[in-house]
């Protein structure tokens, strides 16, 4: 009997877990949702494989609360059996894995707006002037320090070969 319980808890948990996922992932679909038709343009096939991913989810949920309860009403009769919950825990797994690969499906029924394709060129045109700007000044910034080395090298002749001043001596010895 210790080990019916034991492995019936092991179920009940997985399926709270399961459950627990479902959430999550329903609120990573709205938020992808909403992120994807404002940004991106969709088809009909995306809308319908994300309400696909969303029901699945929702039922997954569903079906993971019935399993549990049946535990439960068998478990106040002192009928502990696998078979009561498994068919209700499976098909909660299925739907959750149906659920997350529609969700991923549907990111192949969107595609970039026009707008942020137009966008993207200009900032592409934008970077290319400034990247040639800044090659240009570099060369303009590499001709005067050479111009400023040529001077200083000029400057320096000049103090090492300068004349040494003589006082004039106005008439005086």
């Amino acid at each position: 009997m210790e080990n019916k319980r034991f492995a019936i808890d092991i179920g009940v948990n997985l399926s709270g877990q399961l459950i627990n996922a479902s959430l999550s992932m329903l609120a990573i679909i709205g938020a992808l949702f909403i992120f994807i038709i404002d940004k991106r343009e969709t088809s009909t096939f995306f809308y319908v494989l994300m309400v696909i991913s969303f029901l699945s989810f929702i039922v997954s949920i569903f079906l993971g609360g019935k399993g549990i309860n049946k535990i439960r009403e068998k478990s106040f009769k002192d009928k502990l059996e696998l078979k009561y919950s498994k068919d209700f825990f499976n098909y909660q797994a299925i739907l959750c894995i149906i659920g997350i690969l529609t969700c991923l499906l549907s990111f192949i029924f969107t595609k970039k707006s026009d707008a942020e394709l137009n966008q993207i060129k200009v900032l592409n045109g934008n970077l290319e002037k400034i990247i040639e700007s800044n090659s240009i000044q570099q060369k303009e910034i590499k001709t005067l320090e050479n111009k400023i080395e040529y001077i200083e090298q000029k400057f320096d002749s000049l103090i090492k070969n300068k004349p040494k001043k003589t006082v004039p001596n106005n008439g005086y010895k």
